[in-house]
């Protein structure tokens, strides 16, 4: 296996710190919230370990161990902490075991060789499809059809099958770096990242061997193993537009389900088939869930351990990139709109922000106004540029925060649906609050109850503003009528009463969902083999068998084509009418 030579830089800039934590066994801490994530060790029992715990720092790239302040990035974490890792053993380069856990961490595949780990190797440049010599398979040309037909017939993935996934692969030819006149030729499926254009890799198979088992697999140098994926669809739909998402670990394995499952099933002509060409990865799961919000996501992984502990990271995932997703409602629709980048909600216009936000931003930039003013005057004071920038940053804190909170970054749902907010009688807070009449009188009970049925029929959740109340509302919600009140002069038809503030809430519904649409569905091949393309060939070598067994009575002749040379027609292959012969004694 071949592997990307990444830098220490590349790893520092591609790794998130809170995966290295939870790959060195940490486990979120989510009751010391989410501006700062911290991460902890569990007991057998599942309990937390008192005293081993680390800190994400503000900027997401670092952590710390309190109470000692030392910083750790991905690198130092690893090399002051070996033992937490997999590949650690006694006497292990601690560099190396950088390179080992962080190309792992990457999906990167790693290039072993005799040569000492520390020697220095000139860096692997980016993939560009360019350095390649690329044959495009076309459906119609069976002389064409013939040079791919060696990578597909041990797989006995059929001309069929081929011709649905025709564009998603094709021949790739490169000559070797080390050996000039010498060329590499392999079957190439081209990797991209969710939602771009761009071919940054190549999922590569070799030729067969001469005994039938597999050649060479791997990903082309320089590919972005970390974000890019196979993605194929029969009929062409974008990832974006689509109903199903079928995962794979190999294009192989996502053919060999196409070609079991198709005729059975034909809305897979519309299915997305992806392929993470071995492990996935964090980055992959994140880039296809934002693509696809709104597809269910078959997760055909291989059925092994590994592939199972795939499903559970896809799982967790999935709940990650639900907190981190915007869920605004109606108030926040317009700004959300008008965002520059879709990946930073703070990119909008800030005009079109609801008075509660935009509230702070105004405070904020004012503050930040002047603090650019008495920094470039020259006139003011060290200390009161200092205290005045600290002031600028207090409120710009408290406007992000208030931006997460409006948003429910941290949250896997949005709000709940806003019903209104009233002036409840204080008499009438216990019933509202808990259900508790006790004390009302018959009359004041008829009155809450007609008040909660008329507006909330299908029930509420409740939020009482204890610090908001009005001694002497002379209209509130409902209440005690004013027998003596000329309604017709613009009296209140209430008595006077003490009231407190009351906001209703739908006790479901909700103003937004992160991805309101998207299902998850674990597959595994119904016979019990591990992986698709065995239960296919399994499948096949079945009914190739059975028909060989059938004697003279029931023959099958055939016009086509000898697509590999061997002096027979490939009966399957055949694009011309099959006729059908039975002979009787």
């Amino acid at each position: 296996m071949l592997a990307d030579q990444l830098s220490y830089d590349d790893f520092k800039a591609r790794i998130d710190i809170q995966d290295v934590l939870k790959d060195a066994g940490y486990h979120f801490y989510r009751r010391d919230g989410l501006r700062y994530p911290s991460y902890v060790r569990l007991d057998s029992n599942g309990g937390r370990v008192r005293g081993d715990k680390f800190i994400v720092t503000a900027n997401g790239k670092c952590c710390f161990q309190p109470p000692q302040q030392k910083v750790y990035n991905v690198i130092s974490f690893i090399t002051e902490h070996p033992d937490f890792f997999q590949e650690y053993h006694a006497g292990i380069n601690p560099h190396h075991l950088v390179y080992l856990v962080c190309n792992r961490l990457l999906n990167n595949p790693i290039e072993y060789d005799m040569r000492n780990i520390i020697e220095p190797r000139h860096s692997v440049k980016p993939f560009d499809i360019k350095d390649y010599t690329v044959l495009k398979f076309k459906k119609h040309d069976m002389e064409n059809v013939k040079k791919f037909y060696p990578f597909f017939k041990s797989r006995m993935i059929d001309i069929a099958t081929q011709k649905a996934f025709g564009s998603s692969f094709m021949l790739t030819t490169r000559q070797a770096s080390e050996q000039k006149g010498r060329y590499f030729k392999n079957l190439s499926f081209p990797l991209h990242v969710p939602g771009q254009t761009a071919v940054v890799g190549f999922e590569e198979r070799g030729k067969p061997r001469l005994d039938g088992t597999s050649g060479y697999k791997g990903k082309a140098l320089g590919s972005n193993s970390s974000e890019g994926l196979w993605i194929a669809s029969p009929n062409g739909t974008e990832l974006k537009d689509a109903k199903d998402v079928l995962w794979f670990e190999s294009a192989y394995d996502a053919m060999a389900y196409y070609q079991l499952c198709a005729h059975k099933d034909k809305s897979l002509a519309d299915a997305v088939f992806l392929s993470t060409g071995g492990n996935p990865t964090v980055m992959q799961f994140r880039g296809v869930i934002k693509e696809a919000q709104n597809a269910c996501h078959h997760l055909c992984f291989d059925n092994d351990m590994a592939g199972k502990q795939f499903v559970l990271n896809f799982n967790t995932e999935l709940k990650h990139v639900k907190e981190s997703i915007p869920k605004y409602g109606e108030d926040m629709a317009e700004y959300m709109d008008s965002l520059m980048d879709k990946d930073n909600y703070l990119s909008g216009n800030e005009d079109l922000l609801p008075d509660d936000v935009g509230k702070l931003y105004g405070k904020y930039e004012t503050e930040a106004e002047e603090y650019m003013s008495m920094k470039y005057s020259g006139l003011c004071y060290e200390g009161d540029v200092k205290d005045q920038l600290d002031k600028a940053n207090r409120l710009h804190k408290e406007y992000v925060n208030k931006m997460k909170e409006k948003l429910c970054i941290g949250s896997e749902q949005g709000h709940l649906k806003d019903l209104g907010t009233y002036d409840i009688p204080d008499w009438a807070i216990c019933a509202i609050e808990n259900g508790d009449y006790e004390g009302l009188t018959e009359e004041e009970e008829t009155l809450v109850t007609e008040f909660l049925e008329k507006h909330f029929p299908e029930g509420y959740v409740s939020n009482i503003d204890f610090d908001n109340y009005n001694e002497l509302n002379l209209y509130p919600a409902f209440g005690t009528r004013n027998s003596n009140a000329m309604v017709s002069h613009g009296e209140s038809p209430y008595e006077a009463v003490k009231t407190y503030s009351v906001q209703f809430f739908h006790p479901t519904q909700r103003e937004s969902y992160a991805l309101p649409n998207l299902t998850v569905v674990r597959e595994v091949p119904e016979d019990g083999s591990k992986d698709w393309n065995d239960q296919l060939i399994r499948q096949e070598t079945e009914r190739i068998v059975q028909k060989s067994q059938g004697g003279e009575d029931d023959r099958t002749v055939s016009a086509g084509i000898d697509l590999n040379s061997d002096g027979e027609i490939e009966i399957s292959e055949s694009d011309e009418k099959k006729h059908r012969h039975n002979i009787g004694r």
